[in-house]
């Protein structure tokens, strides 16, 4: 049998800083890959994939493992995050048959929507980050050649549809996800009103948030947010229900 495994660039304690569970106590694995290239990424150094024989690859098991050796009482929601945790959908696939009782979160840009579609029913929650074309350098192919990587905004149109369509469907089952928009200073925010239609006319239902983009080094710094604000209109236009949160781990000064 093949050994499932990926690699794991760190396991840590500490708070949600985004989305519907801010605040909550999580643990957190980073699954090191990432086949996007989002301008405003926070952590550029989880992009690369290492090599097997010199990463730390580890099974879901293992990972759990480790996942309990930073935890310090009773076992915390997981988050799985990235790097984009969606380039590795079997690893993902099994890691809910050994991750006991504790509920565990993806946090994904969705890119691969068959993979999405694989691993949904392990996560009692799903971040989903929608992105813009104009917000992402071309998606790194010479490193994931196997991979279908959307790049223009076509491609961007048409998976926002199997996204928020899966969202809506685990909605209506009860279960709890978000979608986030990242929005840069200096965006056009009529560029969001595709986005933001998508969502008003597929998954009404799932809270939706705006965020800030964060400067990747020093403290969080909001001086202009005339974007954000232009998006925050729109969104309210079209009778959805926004809520605006910066990154509160950055604002907190823990990672």
């Amino acid at each position: 049998m093949q050994r499932v495994a990926a690699p794991v660039l760190e396991v840590f304690a500490s708070v949600q800083g985004e989305g519907l569970f801010v605040g909550q106590p999580q643990t957190f694995l980073r699954l090191a890959g990432c086949p996007l290239r989002c301008r405003y990424c926070d952590t550029p150094h989880s992009w690369a994939v290492p090599e097997e024989a010199a990463g730390a690859y580890l099974t879901p098991f293992e990972a759990i493992v480790e996942v309990k050796g930073v935890e310090h009482a009773a076992d915390r929601p997981l988050s799985v995050t990235g790097g984009e945790p969606l380039a590795w959908p079997a690893f993902l696939a099994e890691l809910g048959g050994v991750a006991g009782e504790r509920p565990l979160h993806l946090e994904t840009a969705g890119h691969d929507l068959a993979a999405l579609r694989r691993v949904a029913p392990v996560f009692q929650h799903l971040s989903l980050d929608l992105k813009r074309s104009g917000d992402l350098a071309p998606p790194a192919r010479k490193a994931w050649p196997d991979a279908e990587l959307p790049a223009t905004e076509a491609d961007f149109d048409g998976l926002r549809a199997g996204q928020l369509g899966l969202l809506a469907e685990r909605a209506a089952a009860g279960l709890r996800d978000c979608v986030k928009l990242v929005v840069v200073p200096g965006t056009p925010p009529a560029g969001f009103t595709p986005l933001l239609e998508d969502v008003r006319r597929l998954a009404p239902a799932v809270p939706l948030f705006l965020t800030p983009a964060t400067p990747s080094s020093g403290g969080p710094t909001f001086e202009d947010l005339a974007a954000l604000e232009g998006v925050l209109a729109l969104a309210l236009d079209l009778g959805l229900e926004p809520r605006v949160l910066p990154q509160m781990h950055r604002a907190l000064g823990v990672r």
